[in-house]
């Protein structure tokens, strides 16, 4: 093969971000920055899954370049995104055959039985080419598509209103275990690894390259706890600044809190990024309701496979390489 391989390395995260920087000049990516950033941070601390990329990211070079990786979410479910530094490159059917055994083999996850093998492959539309590739290797498309919805920015301000006595505090102004308390009791999760280093988590989170405290928002309530946070992430090779993450604590739904959060952000991107087109959101339907539109499908493909132990009798007659 006319790439090198290697396994990824922490001194390769800026070469991995460049990829993810370089997808914006023709598509809207599967993995954008915002994900790369989140998952290299809260992501790693909430699944203690510090190395899990040293373990299974797969890295191609040309020469002494990084020209394309497989990449996941810090984790090991099995769930893959390619990477390309250009538009022909994620064509290039040598290459996607080896990122494609790449996936099957270190990037598969193992599902609790212990033995079946499983990767779920996001694929943008327009690669065709993958596609074909990834229906010779045994993948099959599923009916679930992961979509991308966009808040378009009008020319006039919105309307940013929070419930009476409710304040905005950004990144300089509050502590990082605000955002881990309200993220706690949006997303409902007791002791355990996400709930003690939380704080931990967000502090790292704010190191990132791309993180702007000014676009970090939490909301305090009439006795200055947080109730509710958004952080945008933008970088001047979007078309959309990018919504990760959002959340509310359950006794404050219902507020419209929540809206007028991604209204005020909304209002300070497009000052301080008079460029930027819009805000890139979630996939459910408080989104649609306040006016977020899908741009674009990503498309998902599964392969599994039942792997026995080598001294199980029910192995010996098996021609694992065949799956690969």
């Amino acid at each position: 093969m006319k790439y090198k391989f290697r396994f990824y390395k922490k001194e390769y995260y800026n070469a991995m971000i460049e990829l993810a920087r370089k997808s914006y000049e023709w598509e809207v990516p599967a993995v954008p920055v915002s994900r790369v950033e989140f998952a290299n941070t809260v992501n790693k601390y909430f699944n203690d899954s510090h190395s899990a990329w040293e373990k299974t990211v797969g890295c191609y070079f040309e020469d002494d370049n990084m020209v394309a990786c497989t990449w996941n979410e810090a984790c090991y479910d099995g769930e893959n995104m390619l990477m390309f530094d250009s538009k022909e490159r994620a064509q290039d059917e040598e290459l996607l055959l080896e990122m494609i055994k790449h996936v099957k083999t270190y990037g598969a996850g193992i599902r609790e039985d212990g033995k079946t093998r499983e990767v779920t492959l996001l694929v943008p539309q327009w690669n065709h080419v993958l596609q074909k590739l990834l229906e010779k290797k045994d993948f099959g498309i599923i009916e679930w598509k992961e979509n991308i919805n966009v808040l378009k920015f009008e020319e006039e301000p919105f309307e940013a209103k929070l419930p009476e006595g409710y304040t905005f505090a950004d990144g300089t102004q509050i502590p990082a275990v605000y955002l881990a308390m309200v993220h706690r009791h949006y997303f409902g999760y007791g002791a355990g690894t996400a709930a003690e280093y939380a704080d931990v988590a967000f502090e790292k989170m704010r190191q990132e390259k791309h993180y702007n405290p000014k676009l970090e928002l939490c909301v305090l309530d009439t006795e200055k706890r947080p109730v509710a946070f958004a952080n945008i992430w933008y970088d001047e090779a979007m078309e959309y600044c990018e919504l990760e993450p959002l959340a509310v604590c359950w006794w404050e739904r219902r507020k419209g809190i929540a809206t007028a959060l991604m209204h005020e952000l909304s209002n300070r991107v497009k000052e301080m990024y008079p460029s930027c087109k819009g805000m890139e959101g979630g996939d459910q339907t408080f989104y649609t309701s306040i006016g977020y539109e899908k741009i674009a499908e990503i498309d998902k493909y599964h392969w599994e496979a039942e792997i026995i132990i080598s001294w199980e009798q029910e192995s010996a007659d098996k021609k694992y390489s065949e799956l690969i």
